[in-house]
């Protein structure tokens, strides 16, 4: 998922986290709640100043993240999501997808996948889909829907926060992108020739973005570079 971006970032001189949530990557479990899975990741991540990378529901449990523990963020970099919650037919749509992976398996979401990505994209994607467990895609879905709304975690934000987002993304669009940075008091890049998975759709464009971004607000804070947080998402 993050592969372009990692080495980039460890050619840099950055040491990357890249966790899976339970159920994905071979994780065991499922995810409860995003506040939970926050709580776990604070947790077991390391004490140094970190630089939180999130897209998607990623993105959302970024969010939790930094409404838990801003102090432990010294930058964020929110991408393809939203601080908004689900309308009720989105978080309709989310728990009727839960049922259907918990009763027939995750092949429904393989097309999906198929239909609503660029083909590139899909291919890098699928077997991180067909990989999920029903369990764990039931739980992601879920607690998704049930997210908390963190525009005024935005803000609330003392750091410097980048918002990525693709200029064809439709399901968090550019608006929903500058929203966040004005409410944080951070700064938008639409990425061209990208859709809601801008680090796969455009890697050289988001690569290209957030690099900088990460050594500009880093450089005067410290001499070296921190660790950067990337929580793993499903779509």
């Amino acid at each position: 998922m993050w592969g372009e971006q990692r080495r980039a970032l460890e050619a840099a001189g950055w040491t990357v986290l890249a966790p899976d949530l339970p159920g994905f990557g071979g994780q065991p479990g499922a995810l409860v709640s995003l506040p939970g899975a926050a709580a776990d990741l604070l947790a077991a991540l390391p004490p140094e100043p970190l630089a939180l990378v999130g897209l998607s529901m990623g993105g959302y449990l970024g969010l939790e993240l930094l409404a838990q523990a801003p102090e432990r963020f010294l930058a964020a970099v929110l991408a393809d999501t939203t601080a908004r919650t689900d309308p009720p037919e989105k978080v309709q749509a989310r728990h009727e997808q839960a049922r259907r992976a918990l009763a027939e398996g995750t092949d429904f979401l393989v097309d999906a996948a198929r239909e609503e990505h660029w083909p590139p994209t899909f291919e890098r994607i699928r077997p991180m889909v067909e990989m999920a467990t029903p369990a764990g895609v039931a739980g992601a879905l879920r607690a998704m829907a049930a997210r908390q709304e963190h525009r005024d975690t935005l803000r609330g934000l003392r750091l410097p926060v980048l918002t990525l987002v693709g200029a064809q993304d439709t399901l968090t669009p550019p608006e929903r992108a500058q929203e966040m940075a004005d409410l944080a008091g951070g700064r938008c890049e639409v990425l061209p020739g990208a859709a809601h998975l801008s680090n796969l759709d455009a890697p050289e464009a988001f690569t290209a973005a957030l690099l900088p971004f990460l050594e500009e607000t880093f450089s005067a804070a410290s001499g070296t570079a921190p660790d950067s947080a990337a929580p793993d998402r499903p779509s």
